[in-house]
């Protein structure tokens, strides 16, 4: 992380007395490492005194309730990529959960697996960097790594090049993996296996439990909602899932499957296959170091389908504390040295029709429509008879005209003159501007100015040619059936750059420290504490006790 002088002299001041009298973590056994997808420092900081399970019990730990996804890039596969590699996208390749390939004319997901047109072949090909599963196992003989998330694109990110088993959940299949992303011997299929088998078999018996009832806290939250052209009743459980779980055999149905994802139960089974995982493989009582990397999606696919500030969330919440409760008491009960540390991918903010209600510059931006009303101007302007924009993300314009290279010159001005113009719009970049935004290296995470958070997440063969910052608090995209997404995240701005980063280990001496680190700060942190080389990386240590980054 970049630090300024007197940022780095404030940082002493308030944590070197503690870290010296604090003893060091111990070399662990079993390293944990969470993230818990869309979760927000504003969410985080919202819900923190209701908390009586795994997420207060984290936060006694050493506690960064504001710390940094500093890029601009704030979706899963960037911010996954930086948790455990100490990389920014930029380093780490994964700019996007997609990106618009010129050379091909067509769209490369982040972790699928280049030259094979098997659509579940999915693998770190794509990611330029290694991570923390990696340095231990390249440190230490006998040293393992697995990794498992409701997502692939989380799963892989975190587990790196050389993982020995990488799961995630596919609808209506339950954990898989792919030869792409690790080994797929019967060791590591077969715990998947047997796991699936018993949950479709209890489903089969009894319908799921999606959704636990509301708390009276929670039960206050409900009132009806209407988003971009949906209206929600507000309830919970919602209608839509107690809908998906009519049919006599919704377990086969996509409907059931899309609001499995969307629902706290979601997160509990990615939590109970990682118990598993540690189970079949005795995790922390092999030889040496063993990593376990844990995403859990839930927050995200609730976040989109129903905003962060209604009941939905507030349920979501209780239920995510109390399965992570009972997953530390299941790491307690190893019986081994652990450490755990808990962040996030990105954060969000709450559909724009009621953040309205707290921040009045809130909108609504018909992404879609917008980026159709930019290439028609820009066609007229140049007399073109095709659409020379592909914005599929509209805050990463790609200029897709050819080799024709006055031709791009003349689309790129036009498009940013045109945007330019527009009030929806913030600041607009070409190319050339982000890619000369260096950061000098005392810069601190929030001090970044809008062109340095693009450049940390610029590849130059993979990046779109102009960069676009939206106002803050725009949900993008216009919802106009059940399902859709009604909120998100993906911008510049701070409410989804802030995310909580949090140490914790048994018999921890509980610090809540004010300092914005990084989340590319995790990964060299956790490397010292394990005491293995950390190779080149964008973060830095963080003293957790006794001046263990010496």
């Amino acid at each position: 992380m970049r630090i300024t002088v007197l940022a780095a002299t404030l940082f002493a001041t308030l944590t070197a007395g503690v870290a010296r009298s604090a003893p060091p973590p111990v070399k662990p056994k079993l390293i944990v490492a969470i993230s818990v997808d869309q979760y927000a420092s504003e969410l985080y900081r919202r819900y923190l005194t209701s908390y009586t399970g795994g997420l207060k019990t984290l936060s006694q730990g050493i506690a960064f309730p504001v710390g940094y996804q500093s890029h601009a890039a704030t979706e899963t596969c960037p911010g996954h990529s930086t948790i455990l590699s100490g990389r920014h996208p930029a380093a780490t390749g994964i700019i996007a959960n997609s990106w618009f390939d010129a050379k091909t004319g067509s769209t490369v997901y982040c972790v699928a697996a280049p030259g094979s047109s098997d659509p579940n072949a999915r693998g770190p090909q794509n990611m330029r960097v290694t991570t923390l599963g990696d340095w231990v196992k390249a440190a230490e003989p006998g040293a393992r790594s697995f990794a498992v998330s409701g997502k692939d694109r989380a799963a892989i990110t975190m587990a790196g090049q050389h993982a020995d088993g990488v799961y995630w959940w596919v609808d209506g299949e339950g954990f898989t993996t792919s030869r792409f992303a690790g080994p797929t011997t019967p060791a590591v299929t077969g715990p998947a296996a047997a796991f699936d088998k018993a949950v479709f078999a209890s489903w089969a018996t009894a319908k799921p439990i999606l959704w636990e009832q509301p708390s009276a806290a929670c039960a206050a939250l409900e009132k009806p909602a209407t988003f971009g052209k949906i209206a929600l009743s507000g309830h919970v459980p919602p209608d839509l899932a107690v809908q998906a779980e009519a049919n006599p055999h919704f377990a086969a149905t996509t409907d059931f499957q899309d609001n499995l994802r969307a629902s706290p139960l979601f997160d509990q089974l990615a939590v109970a296959f990682a118990e598993k995982v540690i189970d079949a493989n005795h995790l922390g009582h092999g030889p040496a170091t063993d990593v376990l990397a844990l995403s859990l999606s839930a927050n995200d696919y609730i976040g989109h389908r129903y905003g962060n500030g209604g009941p939905e969330m507030c349920v979501q919440q209780a239920t995510l504390d109390a399965t992570l409760g009972g997953f530390l008491d299941r790491l307690r009960s190893l019986g081994v040295p652990v450490m755990v540390v808990m962040t996030a991918d990105h954060g969000a903010t709450d559909a724009a029709e009621r953040e309205h209600e707290h921040d009045p510059e809130a909108s609504r931006l018909d992404s879609g429509a917008f980026v159709g009303r930019l290439n028609a101007s820009v066609e007229k302007t140049l007399g073109l008879s095709y659409e020379p924009i592909v914005g599929d993300d509209p805050q990463q314009l790609y200029i897709n005209v050819g080799a024709d290279a006055a031709l791009r010159d003349r689309v790129r001005n036009a498009t940013i003159a045109w945007l330019r113009q527009q009030p929806e719009v913030r600041e607009v970049f070409p190319r050339d501007e982000v890619a000369a935004a260096t950061i000098e290296p005392d810069t601190t995470p929030d001090k970044l100015t809008i062109p340095q958070r693009f450049h940390e997440s610029y590849d130059p063969a993979r990046s779109g040619d102009i960069a676009v910052a939206y106002r803050p608090r725009t949900t993008f995209g216009m919802p106009r059936g059940p399902g859709d997404v009604v909120a998100g995240h993906g911008s510049v701005w701070d409410h989804d750059r802030q995310v909580p980063i949090l140490f914790w280990w048994p018999g921890v001496t509980a610090e809540t420290r004010p300092t914005p680190i990084e989340t590319v700060d995790i990964a060299p942190t956790l490397a010292a504490i394990a005491g293995v080389p950390t190779p080149q990386v964008d973060g830095r240590c963080v003293d957790l006790g006794g001046d263990m980054c010496r």
